[in-house]
């Protein structure tokens, strides 16, 4: 009597009922979870991308050093390279042109006359000129030497007049005359002079050096004749006025004429 009776309808109402419920039951798959596993499927693939592109970016910059590197010893293997010193060389002075045919020879000219004595700047420009040079040549030439320190009026004056007094015994008038003769500017040579202003004690020893040496030479002659002939030779030296009748009657008396 407990046993139940099972009919066809309700059979197919059971399964009806089974699958409403199992329809109606969450999936254990949703469609969202799909979604996601696309989505972490792109962001491993980015970040893969990503990985390999950091991975070349290191490399890149690691490689870049070496790369420069090699680009600066490249060049400075290249013809016309040279090294460039930090502090010194960072301001590079324009490239200075081909020096032309006039130029070369009044740089030639130049160098010969200065290695064959010392020479003023007037003289130097009267050898170029005489070479047939063009002025422009020759001023170019003249102020390339000021600014190599091989032409200088006032330090050429100053070791002419040294040598002029110490060798030659010349007073001051003698070697105002040797330095125009040297074409020395006049506003030089009267600045030097007065720059090197001689003591006067030491002047007088100098005229009696030359006195006396000249007097000995004059032992033939007659008192008259060899005052006088000393007298022009001393003025010729440069020396004047009272100073030089001292040293004349001095320096014959000393030689034994008289």
């Amino acid at each position: 009597m407990g046993e139940l009776l099972q009919f066809p309808g309700n059979r197919a109402g059971s399964d009806e009922q089974d699958g409403a419920e199992r329809s109606s039951a969450p999936s254990r798959h949703p469609a969202g979870t799909a979604n996601i596993d696309v989505a972490r499927g792109r962001k491993a693939e980015t970040g893969s991308a990503v990985q390999e592109h950091g991975a070349g970016g290191r490399r890149d910059a690691e490689d870049r050093p070496r790369a420069e590197a090699g680009r600066e010893a490249d060049e400075a293997q290249a013809p016309g390279a040279r090294w460039a010193v930090p502090g010194v060389d960072d301001q590079v002075d324009p490239v200075r042109p081909e020096p032309t045919r006039a130029a070369r020879r009044a740089e030639n000219v130049a160098l010969a006359a200065l290695t064959r004595h010392d020479a003023s700047e007037g003289e130097l420009r009267a050898k170029l000129v005489a070479k047939g040079l063009e002025a422009e040549d020759v001023e170019a030439e003249l102020e390339r030497l000021r600014r190599a320190g091989l032409v200088d009026d006032t330090a050429f004056a100053e070791r002419l007049i040294t040598r002029l007094r110490e060798r030659k015994g010349l007073g001051d008038q003698a070697v105002r005359s040797t330095l125009r003769g040297r074409l020395v500017p006049q506003e030089v040579i009267d600045a030097v002079l007065a720059g090197q202003v001689e003591d006067e004690e030491v002047a007088a020893d100098r005229l009696q050096a030359v006195a006396d040496d000249r007097a000995r030479r004059l032992g033939s002659l007659e008192y008259a004749v060899a005052e006088r002939r000393l007298t022009a030779y001393l003025m010729r030296k440069g020396y004047s006025g009272s100073s030089v009748r001292t040293a004349v009657r001095s320096a014959l008396s000393t030689a034994g004429i008289g």
